[in-house]
């Protein structure tokens, strides 16, 4: 129960951040597709467990270089998992901070050798609850890397 309140409190957060990033001093906005792969570390298993993920997400930048962003997409060995979060852009570099739902995670996500049609990601996830619970693949972290493609890129502003 305590999980789906701070779940549920978190994600009316982040919602109100999404409405607000909507006003026009959004900048640009730029759809991806991220190809994920790394180690979770499960609570039933008492070694880490490989996973992979592809997600479909959205990147909106302010004027102020503030990111609000979200995903979602298939993984294993959850079969679906999203993520959303806001952070702040510094030169190229994007440093996100976020929830992830399920499996249930808060994460770190920084964006590192920006390409022409995309750049590498890496995240630090860690369960703040960390309970044993029912719930099959539950993580108590998670490190990854992965690659963005770029889909496209609308600058709205100058």
């Amino acid at each position: 129960m305590k999980k789906i309140i701070i779940s549920t409190f978190l994600f009316l957060f982040f919602f109100q951040v999404s409405v607000a990033q909507e006003s026009p001093s959004i900048t640009s906005k730029n759809s991806f597709i991220e190809w994920n792969f790394g180690i979770a570390f499960i609570s039933e298993e008492g070694f880490p467990f490989p996973g992979t993920s592809v997600l479909w997400g959205k990147t909106y930048i302010n004027e102020n270089d503030i990111i609000f962003e979200y995903q979602a997409g298939f993984a294993l060995p959850s079969l679906v998992t999203g993520k959303i979060g806001i952070g702040k852009m510094f030169d190229t570099t994007k440093v996100i901070v976020g929830i992830r739902p399920f499996p249930f995670n808060v994460f770190l996500q920084s964006s590192f050798a920006t390409q022409k049609n995309g750049y590498w990601i890496a995240s630090v996830e860690l369960n703040p609850l960390n309970a044993n619970t029912e719930i099959s693949f539950e993580s108590k972290a998670i490190l990854n890397v992965g690659y963005r493609w770029s889909l496209s890129a609308k600058k709205t502003r100058n």
